[in-house]
């Protein structure tokens, strides 16, 4: 029987605390999270990190001027700083080969990064050697210091979702057709072959994150689903519908089209502690924190399923440091979660 809801781990994002730096620390959190039944292992695309802050300031979402006497203040003019943050494609690479079950994806691809005919080429290598366990994550792309030090273009918003959409549309060409070919405003391929072709049929799922209107119009248009950060239920059940009536509109079937959302988790059997914790994330937004006592978090969950969300990816701080709370999530709250 497929679950109603799906829990997923991510093993790095681009906030320091939230990511693992040593890929033997970060297979170690694979393979647990696999043994527990996880849904899917996920790993930011970025190049840098930044100290909590400095994410609020640039990405505009939590407070900036939280207080943030329990976090690494250093780099916060700087923004971004150097820190072991293993690349994305070569991480999720080699945990296609140390996992055998678990889906494996990025949240999210930018698509300035790469171009799109190579992304999907990349990514249909990587479902052929995963045995068919790709999840596709494409996003516009945000952190504009990263595109700037990378002497990466940074387009205005607008520019850059009319780049996902046609990067989305092409990517699937290429894994569909056995010549394809696109002719768009930004991006054009001309027999592009893309051979082997990925495993899963038609095609891997596709996955787009962001919050906007005109992001999730492109998702709901495009893709297989849409991932938003910090998002409460409340949202969700007020979203979900609107989106299916773009679907509904485009002549695509609004039940094929998958809600997920981006929380941070911190499970503790003493609540003390995961209020301490919270304490050094203040900038997140209060509702994308899920923290106390396994049951409590569980019962958080379970409304972001009530209101239609069929994928939560959560975010363990120091989960390399700290496997306790891995284990308090996988062996009593996502349970709870099967049960509903």
């Amino acid at each position: 029987m497929t679950p109603l809801v799906e829990l997923g781990l991510i093993l790095s994002l681009t906030v320091r605390g939230l990511f693992i730096g040593s890929y033997e620390k970060m297979r170690e959190a694979a393979l647990e999270a696999e043994r527990m039944g996880f849904h899917s292992l996920w790993q930011c695309d970025h190049f840098f990190s930044v100290n909590p802050k400095a994410y609020a300031e640039i990405s505009g979402k939590g407070d900036p001027d939280a207080d943030q006497s329990g976090a690494d203040q250093s780099g916060v003019d700087s923004g971004p700083v150097a820190i072991p943050l293993l690349g994305s494609w070569v991480a999720v690479s080699a945990l296609s080969r140390d996992t055998t079950t678990i889906r494996l994806g990025h949240l999210v691809n930018a698509v300035g990064y790469r171009p799109p005919a190579l992304l999907g080429r990349m990514a249909a290598t990587l479902d052929v050697i995963s045995g068919g366990r790709l999840e596709f994550g494409i996003g516009a792309g945000w952190l504009a210091p990263e595109y700037a030090s990378y002497g990466y273009s940074f387009p205005k918003p607008s520019e850059r979702i009319a780049q996902l959409a046609e990067a989305v549309q092409l990517i699937r060409r290429m894994w569909t057709d056995p010549a394809p070919s696109f002719q768009g405003e930004y991006f054009r391929i001309e027999n592009a072959y893309c051979d082997p072709p990925p495993l899963q049929k038609p095609a891997p799922s596709v996955w787009i994150g962001g919050e906007g209107d005109k992001i999730l119009e492109v998702a709901a248009r495009h893709a297989d689903g849409f991932n938003s950060r910090w998002w409460p239920p409340e949202r969700f059940a007020r979203r979900i519908p609107e989106l299916a009536e773009i679907r509904r509109e485009a002549g695509l079937d609004p039940d094929l089209f998958r809600p997920s959302v981006m929380l941070m988790l911190i499970p503790e059997r003493n609540p003390a502690d995961a209020e301490a914790e919270w304490k050094n994330f203040t900038v997140v937004p209060d509702s994308g924190v899920i923290a106390g006592a396994p049951e409590e978090c569980a019962a958080r969950l379970e409304e972001y399923v009530k209101a239609g969300v069929r994928r939560i990816l959560v975010t363990i701080p120091d989960v390399d440091k700290k496997p306790h709370r891995l284990q308090l999530a996988g062996e009593e709250i996502l349970p709870a979660l099967r049960g509903l």
